[in-house]
């Protein structure tokens, strides 16, 4: 089949590649078009769901793959309310994301965990045992503390400060690296194709600033029909990245036994960036149980996990908080214990691997298509000069 200028081959097996992460089903989609009609976030470089439905469906898998526009969808659920056909197309957009994600992983570890719920809940208990044996073994063999003072004895926080230094750096900067690391693959697949304008370096540095300002607005959401929705996520990812700015650049700081009065920074900045978390956690499944539309009704089982997690981890930071200001060592130590137990897993599986990665595909699609736009134009412009001549 010719696309563009150029042949691209029919692949049968990418619909059964595409179906192992997830219900898609567009089958008895006739390429009405009210999906694509429906859709505020559509522009000329962006036309979905149906153009990445039919790639798959016709089993183009390259132009799937050179694809941004299943990261420009924001996954609101208009497509699949107008669709007469019920082919639920913002559901199979969901499932082409973890496609996508797999495609993206250079370690093979993300297609295991997004196609198996057992691998999935079996990564992150198996962190969490590997956490609980870190902190057993390290007060019995490092500190050399007696196994009948183990759940008696309260000891002062600071023996652990330098060593927790670290393994907070590591359990943050390993899955951001493995992240970002994850880039130059996606800039090759969808921007370094043939079917591609070619984008001079220029452009990339001239469009730098899309990638900041959608990563800190996440402004297409804003289009969405239900405005409350952009605010939810918004305040969640805004709490999300300063607690980790504050866990990578001012741990020292953050993580002490000192006592500071109600009014110092350290504590207001951290209560700010709970209320966040908690807030946009909370307005998601208020929303999700409220809701009536298809886009609530069948949720992936990993987009689930997440924001439990989260909620987890946060409401442990915080008992830990509470009791250690309320004079109550022994139960700060252990509740602070669970607080890692739960961190560390969600931390190392969910942000490597699972939802999180959306905060850096999205804005980087964006930005991606961006170049594409500025490039298809110098193209275009490039072409007509002889003819002005």
């Amino acid at each position: 089949m010719a696309v563009g200028t150029l042949l691209v081959q029919s692949d049968p097996t990418l619909l059964a590649d595409i179906r192992r992460y997830g219900k898609f089903d567009p089958t008895g989609c006739y390429q009405c078009g009210s999906c694509t009609l429906s859709c505020d976030l559509v522009g000329d470089t962006a036309t979905f769901p149906r153009r990445s439905i039919r790639y798959a469906l016709l089993g183009l898998r390259q132009p799937l793959l050179e694809s941004l526009d299943p990261w420009v969808c924001h996954d609101c659920g208009d497509c699949s309310a107008v669709c007469p056909r019920q082919s639920e197309p913002r559901i199979s957009m969901q499932t082409l994301r973890r496609f996508l994600c797999v495609e993206y992983d250079w370690t093979g570890i993300a297609s295991k965990l997004l196609q198996s719920k057992a691998w999935y809940l079996g990564s992150l208990f198996s962190v969490a045992l590997v956490v609980l044996f870190l902190i057993v073994g390290y007060h019995l063999w490092y500190v050399r503390m007696a196994a009948k003072d183990f759940t008696t004895t309260a000891l002062g926080l600071e023996h652990m400060f330098p060593l927790m230094t670290y393994y907070t750096l590591t359990v943050i900067l390993v899955p951001l690296l493995l992240l970002f690391s994850r880039v130059f693959r996606i800039w090759r697949l969808t921007m370094a194709g043939g079917r591609q304008p070619r984008a001079l370096l220029s452009l990339y540095v001239l469009e730098a600033w899309v990638y900041v300002y959608q990563s800190v607005t996440d402004s297409l959401m804003r289009k969405c029909p239900e405005k409350g929705r952009w605010l939810g996520h918004w305040m969640m990812a805004t709490g999300v990245v300063m607690m980790l700015t504050v866990k990578v650049f001012a741990l020292r700081w953050f993580q002490t036994d000192n006592l500071y009065p109600l009014y110092h920074p350290q504590r207001w900045l951290g209560y700010l960036a709970t209320g966040l978390i908690l807030y946009g956690v909370g307005d998601i499944f208020i929303g999700r149980w409220q809701a009536q539309k298809e886009i609530y009704k069948e949720s992936c089982f990993q987009d689930l996990i997440f924001p439990i997690l989260l909620v987890l981890t946060v409401l442990s930071g915080l008992a830990a908080h509470t009791f250690r200001y309320a004079g109550f060592a022994l139960t700060c130590h252990f509740i602070y214990a669970l607080h890692i137990i739960i961190a560390t897993p969600m931390l190392l599986v969910e942000m490597s691997f699972g939802k999180w990665s959306h905060m850096v595909y999205r804005p980087l699609a964006l930005y991606f298509l961006a170049v594409r736009e500025k490039a298809a134009r110098h193209a275009l412009a490039a072409e007509m000069v002889p003819y002005a001549l």
